[in-house]
């Protein structure tokens, strides 16, 4: 059944009470219409049969079958009909569709009609879906009709100019001429078209960007002409056509970037927009962000660029959410060449974190990381701190990453950076990455740039046993304090209760927190997190406990089901540490206690810790017990520099805040699983699977330095402790594998890009390969926007660094890290995708690289 008229299938459309009775209804009429274009054959029929697909398609049903016919109705002689064939057409049909070759006789034929309106449609249809192929069949036409002496025609023409020089950037030097006459026409319509071809010119032509420079007095005159008397014909919201005056000002920000002598040219009639123009209305708004941008796009006086970093700081209060988030996204990517402006709104900013639009909050908060400097470092972590317990899930991991960043960058005081960090981890530690948990470790140990005491240590290891009473949910807090307990536990008990926490002098103002007391909790099992979570602004707890409530919560965490089997492990580790750091038989025989609770454990790593540790503790081995648990050495840096710490990730392609060096640290570091003579020292020498590391595995593995020998123990214990202990053997040049740093040719092409790989690896880490892959440019032209992405199998595991240039100069080459760390030693596969632009062209391959010989693996 046909519904014949448009009007009756809307009609029918409506009725429909359910989605199934729409779809039967549309079904039915999409089969008679099929049927209809079979028999029928009428330009009635076709008008009417057009118009109910386009009705059709915008129900969101497929029309593909209508395309042709859309094609047929264009090229009636009806204006009609040509009206519909070519809304058809630019709705049904796509650039990529070859049946859109066919359009081009058409498209030519209206282009010469007597009809403004036929050559209008003509040329709408081109600038909306006209292909690289009918643009160049086509472009003859467009030049003459941006001659045309009507300003209808030359309006339509120059946005069909557009589209041509979009699709075919090598017909732009036939525009170049003719868009001085563009922006010189009376009729705003045209002068508006002409700056979009303008625009889009000097984006693909070096002759019409110098072109558009010398046509800045043009565009500055119009300008003034704009923000002069009103024109009740133009006048939207009290600006004279703003659309016009936004399109000259994006104009000037393309000729006048990278040009002095443009900007100064522009720098008036920019200072005259910014003063002139009255905010409140979101015209007048839209004009002084448009400004703004175009101030902060070129080189601009420093007067005129604060004055735009305040404009968009005055949008920061504005009550519309798309003007603070414009205002937030533009003033986090001025921040780099405009920091001390914006650090003006830091307030403003720190409000904007709070906001309830949630795209918001993620714009303020990138934004105030990237003010954070070394004099507001203080009071900038503490506004973070306050909002991370109320970001977005999604948000949290960032946050928590970029707040150790600054913490570690900036601070300058130990027991500062102490104490933020272990407020870091008790309100987000399940969100902190093992680098960031690392670093925290190894500055308490001694290891950063700042000296830490024991004073410092005290309170740290103090604190931490406090807040692991309180609760054990945040994973990372449980790791690093267990960690802490284990190595200092004489300063976590010396001094009992007597001792009464110091403020350090480093804390100060706002920042000071004095650290009091913490009650011992209602539960003693510290399997479930306690209710109570730790409030930012209050005072970090610190406790004083007695060695039998240390060994409480050690083992309590040990056999807690709610925290992770690292966490599980590292606390047989720490039980083990504290018999040797506290010296009282009471004490070693609870925890042997502890300890003979794990030994018929399910799992094969808990059970063999359980058993080692139960016989270092035994008589057997009193004389070597002290060099075994003794305080490890401070965890060292592999020997691999790369970029992090980038604070604002806007800015991540402009500017690295500084280089570091990346922590590597094996499990063995952490947990300090003493190695035991006899069949414990097998079991503890056998290859033990690590679920749940401090690092990732892709980390380099450093040489472990030998403890000290203790005193007390017999030399012949002391040097079987020492070999036990040391790290492994360094491969002497003979031994080398085979393969290793010789470069593999992985890619080439045409263009001239070449890729080759070169495995090595370290000695002590021989699970894990190091992929330095080196492109290589001879071409003729630059390589720019470069990108590698890799992946490997699942057994194994990826880490790339990013690579050290994305433009590479004819000749020139660029380097990249990937880390594979394969700990079955199975065959490396990489499948790898480049992508890159040479000479504006983007190019992308994929390709499969597995020709490391099986000595590399």
């Amino acid at each position: 059944m046909s519904f014949f008229r448009l009007k009756d299938l809307i009609r029918a459309v409506r009725v429909c009470k359910t989605a199934a009775d729409e779809r039967s209804v549309i079904q039915r009429e999409s089969a008679a219409i099929r049927t209809s274009f079979k028999e029928a054959d009428t330009h009635d029929a076709r008008y009417v049969n057009i118009q109910k697909l386009l009705y059709i398609y915008l129900l969101g049903f497929p029309v593909q079958f209508g395309q042709l016919e859309c094609l047929k109705l264009a090229a009636s002689a009806r204006f009609s009909d040509k009206r519909v064939g070519y809304l058809g057409v630019t709705l049904l049909l796509d650039e990529k569709q070859e049946i859109l070759t066919l359009l081009t006789n058409s498209l030519k034929t209206d282009m010469h009609s007597a009809d403004d309106y036929v050559v209008g449609l003509a040329l709408c249809t081109l600038a909306n879906v006209g292909s690289a192929a009918v643009a160049n069949d086509l472009v003859d036409e467009v030049e003459r009709l941006l001659g045309s002496g009507r300003s209808y025609v030359r309006k339509k023409a120059a946005l069909a100019a557009v589209r041509a020089v979009r699709r075919s950037p090598e017909l732009a030097a036939g525009f170049v001429g003719r868009t001085r006459a563009l922006l010189g026409d009376k009729h705003h319509g045209v002068q508006l078209a002409g700056v979009a071809l303008a625009s889009e010119l000097c984006a693909h032509s070096q002759e019409a960007l110098d072109e558009g420079r010398r046509l800045v007095p043009v565009v500055v005159r119009q300008v003034r002409a704009l923000l002069g008397a009103a024109s009740a014909e133009h006048e939207v919201g009290g600006i004279n056509d703003p659309f016009l005056l936004a399109a000259c000002l994006r104009l000037l920000c393309v000729v006048a970037r990278g040009s002095q002598e443009a900007a100064d040219e522009a720098n008036d009639v920019l200072t005259q927009v910014a003063t002139q123009v009255g905010g409140g209305k979101n015209v007048a708004t839209a004009i002084l962000y448009e400004c703004a941008v175009t101030v902060l796009g070129i080189p601009s006086s420093q007067a005129l660029r604060v004055l735009a970093i305040n404009l968009l700081g005055t949008f920061l209060a504005h009550a519309d959410n798309n003007v603070r988030y414009v205002a937030l996204a533009t003033l986090a990517t001025a921040v780099i060449s405009e920091a001390p402006a914006v650090q003006r709104h830091r307030a403003t900013v720190v409000r904007c974190m709070a906001d309830p639009d949630s795209s918001i909050r993620r714009r303020a908060v990138d934004l105030g990381f990237a003010l954070i400097n070394a004099q507001n470092v203080r009071p900038m972590v503490g506004d973070m701190l306050r909002v991370l317990p109320h970001a977005d899930v999604e948000l949290r991991p960032s946050m928590v990453h970029r707040l150790a960043a600054a913490i570690a960058l900036f601070g300058d005081d130990a027991a500062w950076r102490v104490e933020r960090m272990l407020r870091v981890l008790s309100v987000a530690g399940a969100h902190v990455a093992s680098r960031d948990l690392f670093k925290f470790v190894r500055l308490v140990a001694g290891g950063g740039d700042v000296d830490v005491d024991d004073a410092v240590r005290r309170r740290a290891v103090r604190t931490c046993f406090a807040l692991l009473e309180r609760d054990v949910s945040q994973d990372k807090m449980v790791v690093g304090g267990v960690w802490l307990i284990g190595e200092y536990a004489d300063l976590l008990v010396a001094g009992g209760d007597t001792e009464q926490p110091q403020p350090h002098a480093g804390l100060d103002g706002d920042d000071l927190d004095i650290l009091g007391a913490l009650g011992r909790p209602a539960s003693p099992d510290a399997a479930q997190p306690q209710t109570a979570p730790l409030s930012l602004d209050a005072e970090l707890p610190q406790a004083v406990p007695t060695a039998s409530e240390v060994v409480r919560l050690l083992a309590a965490i040990a056999r807690s089901p709610v925290v992770s089997r690292t966490a599980r492990h590292m606390s047989l580790t720490a039980l083990a540490k504290v018999a040797g750091r506290i010296a009282d038989a009471a004490v070693v025989a609870s925890i042997r206690q502890a300890l003979a609770a794990h030994q018929r454990a399910m799992d094969a790593e808990t059970q063999a810790r359980a058993a080692e540790y139960s016989a270092l503790l035994g008589q057997a081995l009193a004389g070597v017990r002290a060099g075994v648990v003794e305080r490890m050495p401070v965890p060292e840096y592999a020997d691999v520099a790369y970029e992090e710490y980038v604070l604002n990730p806007a800015a991540m392609r402009m500017k690295a805040l500084t280089v570091v060096r990346r922590p590597a640290l094996r499990p063995e570091d952490l947990d300090a699983a003493p190695a035991l003579p006899g069949a414990a020292a097998q079991a503890a020498a056998s290859k033990r699977e690590v679920v749940e590391d401090l690092l990732n595995l892709m980390d380099d593995a450093p040489p472990q330095p030998q403890p000290p020998q203790s005193p007390q123990s017999p030399p012949a214990a002391a040097d079987s402790l020492a070999d036990l202990l040391s790290s492994a053997a360094t491969l002497s040049p003979a031994a080398k594998p085979s393969g290793l740093d010789t470069p593999y040719e992985a890619y080439s092409d045409p263009q001239g890009v070449l890729i080759t790989l070169t495995p090595s690896k370290q000695p002590s880490a021989p699970h894990v390969l190091d992929v330095l892959v080196t492109f290589y440019n001879s071409g003729d032209s630059a390589v720019e926007a470069l990108a590698l992405l890799v992946a490997v199998p699942r057994s194994q595991k990826l880490q790339i660094s990013p690579p050290s240039s994305q433009t590479i100069t004819c000749g020139s080459s660029a380097t990249q890290n990937v880390r594979v760390a394969n700990p079955t030693r199975s065959p490396v596969r990489l499948r790898m995708k480049l992508t890159y632009e040479a000479a504006g062209v983007p190019h992308e391959a994929m390709f499969d690289f597995g020709a490391f010989p099986a000595s590399v693996v």
